[in-house]
C-alpha cells in the first residue's frame, strides 16, 4: 500500500555515489530555502501563544520557551543564510546533515511541547486554539518535504506531543481527534516521502539530460572534423554556389570548375522512364523537397552513387532562390547492397538463381498462363552426392556442384532458368509460348540425365554420380502447387531406382494423401488400444521343440483391417511414434511371455530410433520389473543398421542390456553393413539368419556356403545361429546338414495371437513333427 500510494521503486534506478551526493546537495538546498519561513510562522505562533497565556499559572513555561526558541531560530536563520549566500557545494559533510537534523528536531521538540503543557488546562477555546496551532505547525514542516529526515525530525514531535496532550485529556472526544491526526500524520508523511522522490527523480533525469547533451556535443564535434557528408547549394538558375572542400574532393574537381557549374551537368536528366535522376528532377520542378535521393555520377569515367537531400530557398517576396541541401558519397554502400540483393536472390556457389528467384519467376509465368502460355517444372536431386562428400570432402563436393551447374546451364539453354534449392537439389523453369509438349520436356530430360551422367574430372578424380528428374506441366497439372507436383514425381523416380526421370501422375497424390491420412490415424492407435502382438514360434533345429517366441506387431486399423508392418512401422520411425511404441511392446511382450512355461524366452525387435532417442535400458528395466519376467528369457533384437551410426552410446546401451542379463540377437544378419567387429566387442547371444539366404535352399550352393560360414562363426564365437524364413522340409534338412541350431517360419506356424501361442507352447511332442502331420 506505501508503495502504491508514494509511487516507490516505480522506474526507480540504483544511484552511484556521485548521483546520491547530488541528490542530497539538492534536498538541502531546497530545505534550507524554505526553511526561514517555517522559522518565522513557528516563532509567530509561539509569541501568540505566549500572549494569551502569560498568566500565573503558564508564566514560567512561557518564558522558558520563549528563551529556548529564540537562539534557536537565530542560529537556524543564521545557518540558512550562509547557505544561500555561498556557492552550491558538490557534496556536505555528514557532520553537516546531522547538524541540521539536530537543529530540526530540537525545533520540532519545543514546539511539541505547547500541546503537552497547556493543553489539559486550557478551557474549550483555548484548546481550539492550540491545536489549530498545531496542525498548522505540523503543516509548516511540509517546506523541508524534499529532505525527509529533516521534515520527520521536525514534524514528529510535534505530532507525538499533540496526540499525548489530546490523550490525557481522558475524555473519548479528544481521543477521537488523536486518531483523525494520525490520519493526517499519515498523509503528510506520505507526502513528505513523495516530494523527496520527486526531487530525486528530477536530479536523476537532469543528470541524464547533461550527459546526452554531452554525448551529442562530442559526436557533433567529431563529424564536424571528419563528416564524409558535405553542403551544396545552388542559386535561382541552379547553379553550384559556395562549393565545400569535400565535394571538391569527391567531385574529383577543382573549386573554380564545381563554382557556378549547372546541377544538370552533374546530375543530367535521363530519356529512361526509370533512371534515378528523373525522380530528382520531379522534385526540383515541383520545387518540392527532397531526401535521401540516390543518383549516379559519372566520376573520372567511373560511376559513382551520391545520396542527396535538399529543400528550396525562397527569398522575402516568396519568389525561388535556390537549393541547398547535403550531399554523401554512398558508393561503395550501393555496391555492398546490390551484393546483398543479389545474393538474396542466387546462390553464392553456384552463381544460379536460388528457390526466392525461382519462386518469383514462377509466380511471374502463372500471371502470364492467363493470356495462353504454359511453363514446366522439372526438380532435380543428385543421386550419389552425399558419397561424393563423405569420399572425398565438401570442397570436392562443392567443385561437383559448379561443374553440375554449368552443365544444366549448358543443356537447359538461354530460354530457361535454372536454380540451385539447396544441397544437391535443382531446379528449371521451361518457359514457352504455349504449354510444353511432352515429348520436348522428355528428351530435355534424357539429355539432363545423359550430360549429368558423363564423368567429373576434378582435382584429378573422375567422379560419376547420376540424377533423379521430375516434371510437372502448367496448366495440365495445375499452377499454384507445380513445385510440389513436381517434387512427387521426383520422389517417385527416386524410389523407383533413380537415374531417370518421371512425369507427375494424379496418382501420385492419391498415394501422399493415403499415407498422411495413415500417419494421422497411427498417431492416435496406441491410445485407442489398436495394436496387439502376434508370435511365431521358434524351435529347435533337430528335436522341433518350442524354445520360445518372436513377438510381431500387428494393427488392426477400424476401417482397413490389418494394415501390413512394412507400411506403418517406416511411418512409425519417420513420426517418432516408434518410441511409444516399441516401449508399449516390450511392457506387453514380457507381461504375457511371464504366463508362459519356462524357460520359454520371448523375442522383441528394437529399432535403432529407440537407442537413438529413448532410455532403453530404463524400459526393459521397467518391463522386467512390472511383469516378474527373468532377464534372461527376454530377448532383443538389433539390426546391423543400428551400427550405421556406431557411438560409444549405443556400445554402452548393449553393454548395459548385457549386464541386466537381457539377452541379445543379431537379426537379418549377413544382409546389411559389416558389424564383424562388433561381435568381437558385443558378446551376442544370437544370430538371425536373414530368409534371403534361406529362400532358395538346398538349390542355390552360394546361399548352403553362407549359412555354413554364418551357422560356423556363430559357434565358434558361442552363439545360437537362427534360421528365419523356414518354409518347407527340404529348407529344414538343409539347415540341420549345416548345423543351424534354432528354426523359424511358416513350416511350423504363422504368428498367432498370445492365447494361441500359449496354447501351442502347452502342447506336448516336437512343433515339426505337429505341423507336418496337419
Amino acid at each position: 500500500m506505501l508503495s502504491f500510494l508514494i509511487d516507490t521503486g516505480h522506474g526507480a534506478r540504483p544511484l552511484d555515489a556521485g548521483l546520491r551526493r547530488r541528490v542530497e546537495v539538492e534536498q538541502i538546498d531546497v530545505a534550507l530555502r524554505l526553511a526561514p519561513f517555517t522559522v518565522l510562522v513557528s516563532l509567530s505562533v509561539v509569541q501568540v501563544i505566549t500572549v494569551l497565556f502569560w498568566t500565573p499559572e503558564f508564566r514560567g513555561y512561557v518564558a522558558a520557551l520563549e528563551s529556548l526558541i529564540m537562539p534557536l531560530a537565530g542560529l537556524a536563520l543564521e545557518r540558512c543564510w550562509r547557505w544561500r549566500t555561498r556557492p552550491k557545494p558538490d557534496a556536505v559533510s555528514a557532520t553537516f546533515v546531522r547538524g541540521v537534523l539536530a537543529v530540526a528536531f530540537a525545533y520540532g521538540a519545543l514546539l511539541a511541547s505547547i500541546p503537552v503543557m497547556l493543553f489539559v488546562a486550557a478551557d474549550a477555546p483555548l484548546r481550539l486554539l492550540i491545536a489549530a496551532s498545531c496542525a498548522g505547525l505540523i503543516a509548516t514542516g511540509m517546506s523541508a518535504a524534499v529532505m525527509p529526515a529533516a521534515a520527520i525530525s521536525y514534524s514528529g514531535p510535534i505530532i507525538v506531543g499533540s496526540f499525548t496532550a489530546l490523550a490525557m485529556t481522558g475524555d473519548l472526544f479528544y481521543v477521537n481527534v488523536g486518531v483523525l491526526l494520525l490520519f493526517y500524520a499519515g498523509f503528510i508523511l506520505f507526502t513528505i516521502l513523495h516530494l523527496s522522490r520527486l526531487v530525486t527523480a528530477r536530479v536523476t533525469a537532469q543528470a541524464d539530460l547533461e550527459r546526452q547533451q554531452e554525448l551529442t556535443n562530442l559526436l557533433l564535434n567529431d563529424f564536424e572534423e571528419s563528416a564524409s557528408d558535405w553542403l551544396w547549394e545552388t542559386d535561382r538558375r541552379l547553379r553550384l554556389q559556395h562549393v565545400s572542400a569535400r565535394l571538391v574532393q569527391v567531385a574529383d574537381s577543382s573549386e573554380r570548375e564545381l563554382q557556378g557549374l549547372p546541377l544538370e551537368r552533374l546530375f543530367r536528366p535521363a530519356d529512361e522512364a526509370d533512371h534515378p535522376s528523373r525522380v530528382l528532377w520531379g522534385y526540383i520542378v515541383g520545387r518540392q523537397t527532397f531526401r535521401n535521393c540516390l543518383l549516379p555520377v559519372d566520376i573520372a569515367g567511373e560511376t559513382r552513387w551520391w545520396s542527396l537531400s535538399g529543400k528550396p530557398i525562397f527569398d522575402r517576396g516568396g519568389a525561388f532562390a535556390g537549393y541547398r541541401g547535403v550531399g554523401s558519397d554512398v558508393t561503395e554502400r550501393k555496391r555492398s547492397e546490390d551484393r546483398l540483393s543479389y545474393l538474396a536472390m542466387h546462390d553464392s556457389l553456384t552463381e544460379l538463381p536460388n528457390r526466392a528467384s525461382l519462386q518469383q519467376a514462377l509466380t511471374a509465368e502463372a500471371e502470364r498462363i492467363r493470356a495462353g502460355g504454359g511453363f514446366a517444372v522439372l526438380c532435380l536431386d543428385l543421386d550419389e552426392f552425399k558419397s561424393v562428400n563423405d569420399a572425398f570432402g565438401h570442397a570436392t563436393g562443392d567443385a561437383l556442384l559448379e561443374a553440375v551447374a554449368a552443365r544444366l546451364r549448358a543443356v537447359a539453354g538461354p530460354g530457361a532458368l535454372v536454380a540451385r534449392l539447396a544441397g544437391d537439389e535443382f531446379a528449371i523453369l521451361h518457359r514457352g509460348p504455349a504449354e510444353p509438349a511432352r515429348p520436348v520436356l522428355a528428351d530435355l530430360a534424357a539429355r539432363i540425365v545423359a550430360a549429368l551422367a558423363a564423368p567429373f574430372p576434378i582435382d584429378g578424380i573422375r567422379i560419376s554420380i547420376g540424377v533423379s528428374i521430375g516434371i510437372a506441366v502448367a496448366p495440365t497439372d495445375g499452377t499454384r502447387e507445380i513445385m510440389r507436383l513436381a517434387d512427387l514425381a521426383l520422389y517417385r523416380m527416386k524410389g523407383e531406382g533413380r537415374n531417370g526421370y518421371r512425369f507427375y501422375e494424379a496418382e501420385m497424390d492419391e498415394r501422399i494423401e493415403a499415407r498422411r491420412a495413415l500417419t494421422a490415424d497411427l498417431r492416435g492407435a496406441l491410445e485407442r488400444d489398436e495394436f496387439e502382438l502376434y508370435f511365431q514360434p521358434l524351435v529347435g533345429a533337430r528335436h522341433g521343440s518350442i524354445q520360445g517366441f518372436e513377438a510381431l506387431l500387428r494393427w488392426k486399423h477400424p476401417v482397413r483391417g490389418f494394415v501390413s508392418p512394412a507400411e506403418f512401422v517406416p511411418l512409425a520411425e519417420e513420426t517418432g511414434v516408434i518410441i511409444p511404441l516399441g516401449e508399449w511392446i516390450i511392457r506387453e511382450a514380457c507381461r504375457i511371455a511371464a504366463t508362459w512355461p519356462a524357460p520359454l524366452s520371448v523375442a522383441v525387435n528394437v529399432s535403432g530410433i529407440q537407442f537413438r532417442h529413448s532410455d532403453l535400458p530404463a524400459v526393459v528395466r521397467r518391463a522386467l520389473r512390472d511383469s516378474g519376467l527373468a532377464p534372461s528369457r527376454l530377448e532383443l533384437e538389433v539390426t546391423e543398421s543400428v551400427f550405421l551410426e556406431a557411438s560409444s552410446s549405443v556400445h554402452d546401451t548393449l553393454q548395459t542390456l548385457r549386464d541386466m542379463r537381457v539377452r541379445l540377437s543379431l537379426d537379418d544378419f549377413g544382409t546389411g553393413y559389416s558389424s564383424l567387429s562388433y561381435l568381437r566387442r558385443i558378446a551376442f547371444d544370437k544370430v538371425k539368419i536373414d530368409r534371403s539366404f534361406v529362400r532358395d535352399l538346398p538349390q542355390e550352393r552360394s546361399d548352403v556356403a553362407i549359412v555354413r560360414a554364418i551357422v560356423e562363426l556363430a559357434t565358434s564365437l558361442g552363439m545360437t545361429a537362427t534360421a528365419e524364413g523356414v518354409e518347407d522340409e527340404a529348407q529344414r534338412q538343409c539347415l540341420i546338414q549345416q548345423g543351424c541350431h534354432q528354426l523359424q517360419g511358416y513350416l511350423f506356424s504363422r504368428p498367432v495371437p498370445a492365447a494361441e501361442a500359449l496354447a501351442l507352447a502347452r502342447l506336448p511332442g516336437p512343433l515339426a513333427t505337429r505341423s507336418r502331420a496337419a
